[in-house]
């Protein structure tokens, strides 16, 4: 498993400002769960990303969100498994918002 933290830097009042993923390096780099973070650092975790998804796309490596192809907004790096597991289980986010 690959744990990633996405910064995205918005002026969007009900959209998250950092998304931690658990990806399955194994299976396409497919999330398994996310958890969306917001600027008040509560936090929805998400176990089913594709639910309610039309197209299932693979979630791109931190190297390819800081090259900017997806555009300039996004910041990525990579986690520890026990800082997903964390934010997951208190459902509430103590990390930086910001890169």
């Amino acid at each position: 498993m690959e744990y990633l933290k996405l910064f995205w830097k918005h002026n969007l009042e009900n959209e998250p400002v950092v998304i931690l993923y658990e990806i399955d390096e194994n299976n396409e780099r497919l999330a398994i769960k996310s958890i969306d973070v917001f600027a008040d650092r509560h936090t929805v975790n998400i176990d089913d990303l594709y639910a309610n998804a039309i197209e299932i796309i693979p979630v791109p490596t931190a190297e390819t969100f800081n090259s900017h192809e997806l555009g300039n907004e996004f910041y990525a790096c990579l986690i520890s498994k026990e800082e997903f597991e964390q934010t997951w289980n208190v459902h509430h986010y103590y990390g930086k918002l910001d890169e």
